[in-house]
């Protein structure tokens, strides 16, 4: 005979009985402590995922903004050179202008000052 049927032999149903319940009770309390560590586990991982979320897309937004600042100090820059070219080419205009309308000095006598008496 077995170990097994020899302690069964000696016991009465309700030892058995009560070995039985305590043995399920037992295994209940396992299955429950197992899915309470994996309950754990994965509120844990979830946190951590969420952490790493939060600072990825910190470092994504930083990425982009600093590439449109790049793109945006290239427009600005070339805004910058054109409007100084329009505004050079409006300065020549303008002193061309004042140019014809002042009268030539070889042309006109010089000013006299007339004092009162």
């Amino acid at each position: 005979m077995s170990k097994k049927m020899k302690k069964s032999v000696g016991k009465s149903d309700e030892e058995r009985q009560v070995h039985l319940q305590q043995r399920a009770q037992a295994e209940e309390e396992l299955k429950k402590k197992k899915e309470e560590t994996l309950g754990l586990f994965l509120k844990d991982k979830l946190q951590k995922e969420q952490r790493n979320t939060a600072v990825n897309l910190l470092k994504l937004h930083d990425g982009w903004r600093a590439i449109l600042r790049q793109t945006r100090d290239a427009e600005l820059r070339h805004d910058i050179i054109v409007l100084q070219q329009t505004f050079e080419r409006t300065l020549d205009d303008l002193d061309s202008i004042v140019q014809v309308l002042r009268p030539s000095p070889v042309l006109t006598p010089p000013p006299t000052l007339v004092l009162p008496r």
